[in-house]
């Protein structure tokens, strides 16, 4: 079967698909002037994305798992999608969604200033998608019926558009996690090279589009590795806030990216708990986890994550 019958049958499942109405444990979401963000998050209270183990000790070369693919100029030709569903004009999720959506440039100034809302409301985002264990995840978001965030890298999303597309049918929000995934590229000497960030990501929007219609347009961006992993990305944070884009890191953790990752969920439970505390209880929580192939810990534990935060009254958003 050919990648254009391939693709259109992804198509038809969606459209057959109703659109599935707000999850009933999300949290609602009242529009509101978020705080000024002159000064940048301080982070010196949360923990970087530990970086995988690989055949280099430098971080700045990120393995296959962590999930570097290439710089753009390895890009290969772009498929044929769908641009369905369409999100709601300049956003990056479902008109369903929009009860449970929070800015990007509110969720950044919450971690920024440890705020959060009046209502408590944990953030699930999932990083280095879509891979073959996102429909897992999305079907277990489902019994679960919460929203999810997904950062999504561009060149994953090129070639396998179609899980993506099924998370933002069923009423989450996807977001973008660069095109390259390449430390290397991104980072040379560990520093931020704007140029190419902003490049790389000008085609992760790109690719995105093209699966999603041209009235997509996310509103937070998550650098590969987190910001908080690097220096000299003031200018870099410059170009994404002049293309309508907030960078977000988080404020506790699944510890799957951690160079030792969980290897039960009593593990993962026990990283959660622990970084959720160091960052003292956060009524914005906003949890680090991945969707990358092999999280298959991460995906046991999802409903232990879930119960965790229901348990201290939380409900749940999406980032817009």
């Amino acid at each position: 079967m050919g990648r254009r019958a391939i693709l259109l049958g992804a198509s038809a499942l969606l459209s057959a698909c109703a659109l599935q109405p707000p999850p009933r444990n999300a949290a609602p979401y009242a529009t509101h002037t978020p705080p000024g963000l002159e000064a940048g998050p301080s982070d010196a209270h949360r923990s970087p994305e530990p970086h995988p183990a690989s055949s280099s000790s430098d971080p700045s070369v990120a393995s296959a798992e962590d999930g570097a693919i290439g710089s753009p100029a390895a890009a290969t030709q772009h498929p044929e999608v769908d641009a369905t569903p369409a999100p709601t004009s300049g956003s990056n999720h479902i008109p369903a969604a929009n009860a449970y959506a929070v800015p990007g440039v509110t969720v950044h100034a919450w971690l920024a200033t440890r705020t959060g809302p009046a209502t408590k409301t944990a953030f699930l985002t999932f990083d280095d998608g879509p891979s073959a264990i996102t429909g897992a995840v999305l079907d277990a978001l489902k019994a679960l019926h919460v929203p999810a965030t997904f950062f999504a890298i561009g060149r994953s999303l090129e070639l396998n558009p179609a899980p993506a597309q099924r998370a933002m049918a069923e009423g989450h929000a996807v977001c973008l996690h660069s095109y390259s995934h390449d430390y290397a590229y991104l980072y040379p000497g560990r520093s931020g090279n704007a140029v190419n960030i902003a490049g790389d990501y000008d085609q992760a929007l790109s690719v995105a589009k093209r699966v999603f219609g041209p009235t997509y347009a996310p509103g937070a961006y998550r650098y590969p590795g987190g910001h908080m992993s690097w220096t000299g990305l003031e200018d870099a944070d410059l170009a994404l806030a002049q293309r309508g884009v907030t960078w977000i890191d988080w404020n506790c953790m699944s510890g799957d990216a951690d160079l030792h990752p969980p290897t039960t969920p009593d593990e993962a439970m026990a990283r959660l708990t622990k970084s959720f505390a160091q960052d003292g209880s956060p009524r914005a929580a906003v949890m680090l986890s991945h969707d990358k192939a092999g999280a298959h810990v991460t995906l046991a534990t999802l409903p232990r994550f879930v119960q965790f935060f229901r348990e201290r009254g939380y409900g749940f958003g999406v980032i817009g």
